[in-house]
């Protein structure tokens, strides 16, 4: 039985996208076709939108601006041919590092996660904070000094990891995400295919969800109906899950989700896909994506106002919280209008390709 193993591939850093940077670099390598650093991240569902209603849960109503975890990851089937397979939720430390290490040795890295940073020896946080719903992408391991070898979306260089600590940080569940011990296992498709055609095929996926989701509670629609409800919220919720919900709310926004106003960027990743529409204009040689590109900034501009006056009225400041409603309408509007130029581009170079 072999007590070692790595696996060479190059890594690319690209902050708070610890969910797919690790499968970003792995596509990369196996079709050797370079990706912008945010586009795996937002076309798999970020910068989107999701209103949960659940009369059980604390709070009964929580806005994320993206969709579940398994979500995003059925998503990267869809658009990049991505086979993701989730293998040991809520399972047992032991038949997790099996499951890694048998992956590994086979030539295929993993993903693992939700960790705990608190446990992770070379982030400034080890032993000092509990920040949870992190993901890394493992590539090696070596039994005999007890250490795993992996990469960070935060760091360019090769990390490790002893197993008392990753066994440590393991130990998660993460609503939203996934239970403690999860290892993802993935395989990339070897279908040749351009950066422009993948962009295309990303951002009508994106577009779709947004406009025609599965439920109303997602995507514009949701946003129109949170709009209508949001006034609602204290009168039918108790005063801790109302605090909860505006929160929870706020705290996703944020790039990465933290309530800390030090950090101020409760765009909900729309700056984020603002700038990412402007590169892929450039690289892909369509001007008119900057045009979406500029409703996307406004939208962004929007939201992070609506969580500025949450911030204020959760610390005693003024309350603008009556302005809210409209705002939301006002970024539902932008929204649309910015996912229908988007389809009438992508459709238009479509019809103009096959004549």
């Amino acid at each position: 039985m072999r007590k070692n193993c790595l696996i060479k591939i190059p890594h690319s850093v690209c902050r708070y996208t610890c969910m797919v940077n690790g499968i970003k670099d792995v596509f990369e390598w196996k079709t050797g076709l370079k990706l912008p650093c945010e586009l795996m991240m937002i076309s798999s569902g970020m910068a989107g939108f999701s209103y949960i209603k659940d009369k059980r849960a604390k709070p009964p109503a929580m806005v994320f601006w993206g969709p579940s975890l398994k979500v995003q990851y059925k998503n990267l089937g869809e658009i990049f041919g991505i086979d993701v397979k989730i293998k040991n939720e809520g399972k047992d430390f032991d038949s997790g590092m099996s499951i890694l290490k048998n992956s590994i040795n086979e030539g295929n890295p993993v993903i693992i996660g939700p960790l705990d940073m608190f446990y992770l020896e070379y982030r400034k946080f080890f032993m000092k904070a509990h920040i949870t719903a992190h993901f890394v992408l493992v590539i090696g391991y070596d039994d005999f000094v007890r250490r795993i070898y992996l990469y960070d979306c935060d760091y360019e260089e090769l990390k490790s990891l002893n197993y008392e600590h990753l066994k440590n940080a393991w130990k998660t569940d993460e609503r939203g995400y996934l239970r403690k011990n999860a290892v993802i296992t993935f395989s990339v498709s070897k279908e040749a295919i351009s950066l422009k055609e993948l962009v295309r095929r990303a951002m009508l996926h994106k577009a779709n969800q947004m406009l025609k989701p599965p439920t109303r509670n997602f995507g514009i629609p949701g946003i129109r109906k949170l709009s209508r409800e949001f006034l609602d919220w204290e009168s039918l919720m108790d005063e801790e899950d109302y605090i909860l919900a505006l929160q929870n709310l706020v705290t996703f926004a944020n790039v990465p989700p933290t309530l800390s106003k030090e950090i101020d960027n409760f765009t909900a990743r729309r700056q984020e896909f603002s700038k990412l529409l402007k590169k892929l204009a450039r690289l892909t040689q369509n001007p008119e994506l900057e045009k979406v590109s500029v409703l996307f900034h406004k939208s962004g501009q929007l939201i992070s106002k609506v969580c500025h006056i949450i911030i204020d009225n959760l610390d005693h400041k003024e309350d603008k919280r009556e302005e809210i409603p409209e705002l939301l309408l006002s970024i539902a509007k932008i929204e649309e209008r910015a996912y229908k130029l988007m389809e009438r581009i992508y459709l238009y170079e479509n019809q103009k390709d096959r004549s």
